[in-house]
């Protein structure tokens, strides 16, 4: 040791005391980062999970084909909306699965078509009924206008979509019903129903 002075003993080789960052402080900008990440990659990962999580039938010669695996043998009505329509836009990645309690179960996206599908109901006989009370399921976004006439009920519009009032190259537009995939000999209003089925509307022209 070097002595400087009379004045006692001072030591040059002593460590210099360098105040340091608390560790809390070094922690907060990472924990920032993560937070970030992690809302920026949650669609993703629900987006995976959901794929993982609903599973669908695989049988071409099913009316449910296409459909969550939960819903078979149960009530469903699909809606099937032209994808240059506003309603088919915001549909676009596919055919959006909703349960009875309106709950988004997630999109089958190697269904051909732009729509949404409302399902796992029982006990419905009449068409009618069944169709107004799934619809409300989607809380709007399926809301359905009808007119009843000599013919009994017609649909003309299915979530702001007045087949009416369509423009285009051709001479006009009806919304058609399927019934278990083949088209309805009946209106909505005289449809009977059993349990398992499935009926659908898409837009036809003529």
């Amino acid at each position: 040791m070097r002595r400087l002075g009379d004045g006692g003993r001072k030591y040059l080789d002593r460590p210099i005391s360098v105040p340091s960052k608390p560790m809390s402080d070094i922690l907060k900008p990472a924990s920032v980062v993560a937070l970030l990440t992690l809302v920026i990659l949650a669609p993703s990962i629900q987006d995976v999970l959901t794929d993982e999580a609903y599973k669908y039938v695989d049988d071409s010669e099913s009316a449910h084909d296409g459909l969550p695996v939960e819903w078979e043998n149960k009530q469903v009505i699909c809606v099937f909306f032209p994808a240059d329509t506003p309603q088919g836009e915001e549909f676009s990645k596919g055919v959006t699965m909703i349960d009875a309690d309106g709950v988004e179960l997630g999109e089958n996206q190697n269904l051909n078509g732009t729509g949404a599908c409302v399902g796992g109901f029982e006990g419905y006989s009449n068409g009618l009924d069944f169709m107004m009370d799934s619809t409300r399921s989607a809380r709007g976004t399926l809301s359905v206008g009808y007119d009843v006439g000599q013919w009994g009920h017609y649909v003309h519009t299915i979530g702001g979509l007045n087949a009416d009032a369509m423009k285009g190259d051709f001479n006009g537009a009806y919304w058609n019903l399927d019934h278990n995939g083949g088209v309805s000999m009946v209106g909505i209003g005289d449809l009977v129903m059993s349990e398992g089925d499935v009926i659908s509307w898409s837009i036809e022209t003529w």
